[in-house]
């Protein structure tokens, strides 16, 4: 049995691997057939032991599930790219005798590689069965549907006409086989989802042909099937290539032609159906595609693409092609090649591709010359991707992936155009088009790539103009004689030459004239003088021919120029943060120095850009050599200079990377060309790259004499090879150039205070640093520190001297130091104040009128004032300003005061030979002494419980003491004599407000009472108590069976702490001296845990648990109850009322004996409200007398005996009535009495009398 198991494992997991495919056979499919693979898969999987194999799972689907191939085991659509694989998926169908076409559909999607990595779709016979690893190959009855691959997102493959005669009455296989080599590839691999296959009722038309493609017309026709639909065709026509549904509706057509009416330079996709009957229609079979003709341009002919386009676009399904959109223009809209649809202008590098856009344009009759201008752009990569311009006879048709070649007619215009990712404008005004004169001429601008490699963009078009001059345009345009502020400008004159002149405009952008812009100025001969000038700008100027009338030339573009800056002196400071006086050689050149806030040290620099100073980012494919350069007058006899700048450049190793020169004048870089080593050139450091942070160059001693009484050019030159590199570019910022000076310096002092003294003086704008010394006047050691320069700009340098001694002259002196050389030093002389801090006040000698005022220490040369007020007199309460004695004495009597009052004193200083006065010590607080008549001061209580409270208040000498207190609310005091200044109050009754007042005896006399002060017993109060775990052991039932009384049960789940007092069902009730009460607590314990249980009942509530009011108490065991007796004392307190009440606290700890008031780690806590009464006696009350209750008395006295008739009368504890009446309903309201004891008189009418105490709660 194990012998058949084991094999029985390994033949499935053959299968599943695909080891062994047949080991059942498929039961052939019947048509028709549909596999969206969302429940099921029914294809068999032939993966054996490949890396890559086919799986069934939800990663990708179009939509829901699908098959696909997978190294991860259906984890991920992906392939290992560097192992061969070669793996089926198949499905066998049962085909109808008599079949003779199908109409097969799937969708699809794989990466793979060219003709490398793809997916094969075969129909074979059912007795064919694949082989894992081997590829299929042609055979008896093998027929190869398709070769996929390259396409990322889902397609669908239909074939409507499927031969599937051969295997009529049989069964045939529909097979995916997947492969791939071992070297590359692209993600994923195939998936296959959506597999359709069906015999059609209608048989579709063939034979789909074109032809008489017109500009407005074309002819559509097709061949009849065998038999002929009964209701004729359907057509549809379209501008897109998207294909209709079986329910989109389609033009009726009886005939096998048509011709629809169509739109010029428009490319039109078409199908056409058999109509067997109304619900009975052919699948749609799609037709050629064509593109109606243009009507053609007539010259001039100007394109700005502002408000559409009238190009025709032949992209076929190349992967970059042109589009007409706002991507990209100059200004807005152009033409230009996409891999989005029109959202970039960006190419996908990695697929080659070639397509075209072209225009139709009559050529008049005699057409020699011509002028031909349009703006481009396009980076791309060197001789692989490029624009071409080609004018093509309108014979010729380009041909999408087909580069055009010379020949028959056909004349390239220019060469290739790339390498510039910024507009340009192509000019040609000798453009020859003799050859097309009187003929429809073709104006082609087509895009290729190789599909390997490249930079962004691609190519964009904007602004074409084709026209046939008849005012010629000037040439050889040239600048000369350029100055800082001016500059001339020639051109050479066109045969004929104009008869008006010409006109130039001027610009200090690259954005060219059109039309019907206004010229800056015009010549009647061929040169101009351009005058004011800025310096060291870029300037961009255009000159065009003036012929008769409005006739005008083209503007032609001249050579762009910068004008000289006017040289900068020493010191040279530019930290950008305002504006930029470098120049900059940037020529055509990719990667451009900009100054802009993209970076900077902090905020703005030079920096070199690919897209205008957007960003400080460049083209690691182009090459490029660019300069920023600053002139800079050298004084005679200049020797050396401190040369600082910053910079951050990653760059390439020795191959991207920023280079400083130092040059003559009469040398001026150019774009494109480095600077190399030669006459009166000095490289400043060495490259500078690899730094992605700001990094700080300082030369001290830089050289320049050999520039000195000339001018010195200052070039930063940018390199990069076009060979890779990390971004960033070179960045530059805070170049400085300083000459340091020792001159002495003018020195000022100010804010001198009694240990400091500023001191300031102009800074050297060469940079110097500074040593000072300093020293009290007649002293011979002196104090020396060192400044630093201070940064640029500023223009003024300071120091604080501190620590000096007050009222003190001193003599200072400061030295500028260069590159290690002292200056002569400068003298100036200062007194420190005197010290105004505040002395500390003490204060003695206190009388009941007057204080010692004592102040320390004394302050050499100042004098001292002493103010004073009663605390709390505000601002007016402040005594005039007491002059006090001088040093040495450093006390006042200060007299005349208050008795028992709070007074507050400060001290200040005022420098001798000064007016104002230092800051005011912080005031000194004292209070003079009291007399024995002076209530007594600090009356309060230390301790104060439900029934005492401990009283205290300050003492006076040789006096004895009387405290009073009563009830608030009750006319009579109680008098507590005492000798000491304390008295404990005992009695209390809980919860009830009481004032007291104390006073002085002295001689027998009593002085003033202190004010009353209240206060309010509190209830009574436990401890806290709990434990910090219970889910293991815990009190899980409480029972008290009390003597005489209810039995209470609480039956409980776990808790650390319950408070079960204001429970009203678990009250226990007990009887005032009482025995044999019974408790019993039920213990929950886990395993064999020991607990031991502690209960107590606060019998004469007072707060506390104490050690004879443990009723019960269990060692540690693990007994699962804990129960006993116990007795309540004679004594123990009677719960009068619903809120005075005494606890029972029950508690159960693990492994000990619970302690009062003390946590514990295990277990559980629970209070207990206890009511006990008074046992029942005989009554010893006469039951007809007139009696009151309840007494103690709320709200309503109850009065029993009494006739309907009776009268009351109440009285307060000083005999006063506070109430009288009859009484209505046996029944007082005395709810408005305040608390205390009162006596009631009750008069019946019966004659009855009765006189009757009670107590108003």
């Amino acid at each position: 049995m194990k012998k058949f198991y084991t094999f029985l494992v390994l033949l499935l997991c053959l299968i599943n691997l695909g080891a062994i495919p047949d080991v059942y056979g498929q039961t052939p499919a019947t048509l028709p057939y549909s596999q969206d693979f969302n429940t099921a898969n029914d294809f068999t999987l032939l993966n054996g032991t490949q890396t890559n194999k086919w799986v069934y799972g939800a990663f990708t689907g179009n939509t829901g599930s699908s098959i696909y191939v997978s190294n991860d085991n259906g984890a991920s659509n992906a392939y290992t790219n560097t192992t061969t694989s070669t793996v089926q998926a198949y499905r066998d169908f049962t085909i109808p005798a008599g079949s003779t076409i199908a109409n097969f559909s799937f969708d699809w999607k794989s990466g793979g590689e060219s003709t490398w990595d793809y997916v094969r779709v075969w129909v074979v016979p059912a007795t064919f069965t694949p082989t894992v690893g081997t590829q299929i190959g042609a055979g008896a009855g093998r027929t190869q549907l398709a070769q996929l691959n390259l396409q990322s997102t889902w397609q669908t493959f239909s074939l409507v006409n499927l031969n599937v005669s051969a295997y009529a009455g049989s069964t045939m296989r529909l097979v995916f086989e997947w492969r791939n080599d071992d070297s590359a590839g692209i993600q994923p691999a195939v998936a296959i989802d959506n597999v359709n296959l069906s015999i059609p009722t209608c048989i579709m038309p063939s034979g789909m042909a074109t032809s008489a493609v017109g500009a407005t017309t074309a002819t559509l026709s097709w061949t009849a099937p065998s038999p002929v639909p009964g209701n004729g065709y359907e057509y549809y026509l379209s501008t897109t290539n998207t294909a209709p549904t079986a329910a989109t509706v389609g033009t009726a057509n009886a005939g096998t032609t048509v011709t629809p009416t169509v739109t010029p330079a428009t490319t039109y996709y078409w199908w056409v159906r058999s109509v067997c009957s109304g619900t009975d229609k052919s699948v749609w079979v799609a037709g050629p595609s064509f593109t109606t003709t243009q009507i053609p341009a007539t010259v001039p002919y100007i394109q700005n693409f502002s408000t559409g386009n009238d190009l025709q676009l032949n992209n076929g399904t190349q992967p970059n092609k042109w589009f007409y959109g706002s991507a990209v223009g100059n200004p807005v809209n152009a033409l230009y090649i996409s891999n989005d649809n029109g959202v970039s202008n960006a190419y996908t590098i990695s697929s080659s591709s070639v397509v075209q856009a072209y225009r139709d344009i009559i050529i008049p009759a005699g057409t020699t010359d011509a002028a031909l201008a349009f703006d481009w752009k396009a980076d791309g990569e060197n001789s692989w991707d490029y624009l071409r311009v080609w004018l093509v006879p309108t014979s010729f048709v380009p041909t999408a992936g087909t580069q055009i070649a010379a020949g028959g007619g056909r004349i390239q215009v220019g060469g290739n155009f790339g390498q510039q990712t910024t507009w340009q404008n192509y000019l040609n005004t000798t453009l020859n088009l003799s050859s097309f004169a009187g003929q429809t001429m073709r104006l082609v601008f087509e895009w290729r790539n190789d599909g390997s490699g490249g930079t962004q963009p691609p190519v964009a078009i904007d602004n074409i103009n084709l026209s046939i001059p008849t005012c010629k345009v000037p040439s050889a345009l040239a600048v000369s004689a350029i100055t800082t502020t001016s500059a001339t400008i020639s051109w050479t004159a066109p045969t004929p030459a104009p008869v008006g002149g010409y006109q130039y405009y001027l610009s200090t952008t690259n954005t060219p004239p059109i039309a019907t812009t206004i010229p800056t100025g015009s010549s009647a001969t061929t040169t101009a003088v351009l005058s004011p000038l800025t310096p060291n700008t870029t300037y961009y100027f255009w000159v065009r021919s003036v012929c008769v009338g409005s006739d005008r030339s083209f503007w032609v573009a001249g050579p762009s120029f910068t004008t000289p800056q006017i040289p900068t002196t020493i010191p040279y400071y530019q930290d950008f943060s305002t504006n930029n006086d470098l120049g900059f050689t940037s020529g055509t050149q990719v990667n451009k120095w900009f100054y802009g806030s993209a970076v900077g040290n902090p905020a703005k620099a030079i920096y070199i850009s690919n897209d205008n100073g957007t960003t400080n980012a460049y083209t690691t494919g182009s090459s490029s050599v660019v300069h920023a350069y600053r002139d800079i007058t050298v004084a005679a006899g200049t020797t050396n200079v401190t040369f600082s700048f910053d910079w951050k450049a990653a760059g390439e190793s020795s191959w991207d990377y920023l280079r400083v020169w130092l040059v003559p004048v009469s040398f001026m870089p150019t774009a494109g060309t480095q600077i190399t080593a030669g006459a009166g050139r000095i490289q400043v450091g060495a490259n500078y790259n690899q730094q992605d942070t700001w990094q700080s160059y300082l030369n001290a001693t830089l050289n320049i004499s050999s520039f000195a009484g000339q001018t010195m050019r200052l070039v930063f030159e940018w390199r990069n090879d076009g060979g890779g590199g990390t971004q960033p570019p070179a960045a530059v910022d805070n170049i400085k150039i300083r000459i340091c000076s020792t001159a002495t310096p003018t020195v000022t002092v100010g804010t001198v205070t009694h240990n400091s003294a500023v001191l300031t003086w102009p800074q050297d704008n060469g940079g110097a640093n500074y040593t000072i010394r300093y020293r009290p006047v007649g002293t011979t050691t002196w104090l020396t520190t060192n400044v630093a320069a201070a940064p640029f700009p500023t223009a003024t340098n300071t120091t604080t001297l501190t620590n000096l001694q007050s009222a003190t002259q001193y003599e200072v002196e400061i030295a500028a130091v260069c590159n290690g050389t002292t200056g002569t030093y400068s003298h100036n002389t200062f007194l420190t104040r005197c010290d105004p801090t505040p002395p500390n006040v003490t204060i003695s000698n206190i009388t009941t009128t007057s204080a010692l005022i004592t102040w320390a220490p004394l302050a050499a040369s100042s004098h001292y004032f002493m103010r004073y007020r009663i605390v709390g007199s505000g601002n007016a309460g402040w005594s005039a300003n007491i002059p006090l004695p001088a040093a040495p004495t450093n006390t006042y009597s200060l007299t005349g005061l208050n008795v028992y009052t709070t007074y507050e004193v400060q001290i200040a200083n005022m420098c001798d030979n000064e007016t104002t006065l230092n800051t005011w010590s912080n005031p000194k607080v004292f209070t003079t002494e009291r007399t024995c008549e002076i209530a007594p001061p600090g009356l309060t209580i230390t301790n104060l419980t439900p029934t005492t409270a401990v009283v205290v208040w300050d003492p006076f000498p040789g006096a004895t003491y009387i405290l009073r207190y009563r009830k608030v609310g009750i006319p009579s005091w109680t008098n507590v004599p005492s000798s000491t200044n304390t008295v404990t109050l005992t009695g209390l009754i809980e919860l009830t407000q009481y004032e007291m007042q104390v006073v002085n005896v002295c001689n027998g006399t009593p002085g003033t009472y202190t004010q009353p002060y209240i206060f309010t017993t509190p209830t009574v109060v436990y401890c806290q108590m709990e434990s910090t775990a219970s889910t293991s052991e815990y009190i899980s039932k409480v029972t008290v069976t009390p003597n005489g009384k209810p039995v209470m049960e609480n039956q409980s789940l776990a808790s650390n702490y319950t408070d079960y007092t204001g429970v009203t069902n678990k009250f226990i009730e007990l009887i005032q001296g009482s025995s044999n009460n019974q408790i019993t607590i039920e213990k929950k314990l886990s395993g064999n845990a020991n607990a031991g249980v502690a209960v107590w009942i606060d019998f004469n509530r007072n707060g506390y648990f104490d050690i004879n009011e443990r009723v019960l108490v269990s060692g540690p065991n693990n007994s699962d109850q804990a129960t006993g007796t116990f007795s309540v004392p004679t004594d123990a307190f009677v719960s009068m009322t619903d809120f005075k009440y005494v606890v029972m606290r029950v508690a159960l700890q693990k492994d000990g004996i619970p302690v009062n008031c003390t946590s514990f780690p295990a277990g559980e806590v629970e209070d207990y409200t206890v009511r006990i009464s008074k046992p029942i006696v005989p009554n010893p009350i006469n039951q007809t007398d007139i009696l009151i209750y309840p007494n103690p008395v709320r709200t309503v006295l109850n009065v029993k005996n009494i006739s309907k008739r009776a009268n009351y009368k109440i009285y307060n504890a000083a005999g006063q009535i506070v109430s009288s009446g009859i009484i209505l309903n046996n029944k007082i309201d005395v709810h408005a009495l305040i608390n205390g004891v009162y006596v009631i008189d009750i008069e019946d009418s019966a004659g009855l009398t009765a006189q009757k105490k009670f107590i108003k709660e």
